[in-house]
């Protein structure tokens, strides 16, 4: 005996036949089977979209790690050479160091570690335009 029929299975439609003598029963792989391969391409869609997700967040953690610890490291050199800083506040800091960093010896410093490190010194020549234009020595 064989049954033919067919069901409303996850929301796909299924055909399915039913053999009597031994009761077996068998999916017909029909409309369903492009649905199968559809639904499983759109799970390694998603767990694809998953891992990217998941990789950019390690390398913004990452990049986020970095930069904290260049700060902590820059804020510990800050309080090595300059004890006092926890004196001031953040717009008094910003003062001190912008006149501190434009002196003759600071940018003649940075201009020689650029030279060291085979960067552009167009640090010396903003230093003389800003020499010129001042006329007077912040040292």
């Amino acid at each position: 005996m064989f049954i033919f029929g067919s069901d409303y299975l996850n929301g796909q439609l299924a055909a399915f036949l039913f053999h009597g003598k031994d009761g077996m029963f068998e999916m017909i792989e029909g409309r369903n089977g492009a649905s199968k391969n559809l639904e499983k391409a759109l799970q390694a869609l998603e767990q694809a979209k998953q891992r990217v997700a998941n990789e950019k967040k390690k390398q913004s953690e990452k990049k986020r790690k970095a930069e904290n610890h260049h700060k902590y490291i820059m804020g510990g050199i800050i309080v090595k050479y300059f004890p006092d800083c926890y004196s001031y506040d953040e717009g008094e800091l910003n003062r001190i160091l912008s006149v501190a960093l434009q002196t003759r010896e600071c940018q003649q410093a940075i201009a020689q570690i650029k030279s060291e490190n085979g960067e552009s010194v167009a640090t010396q020549a903003i230093f003389s335009n800003s020499e010129n234009e001042s006329g007077d020595d912040t040292e």
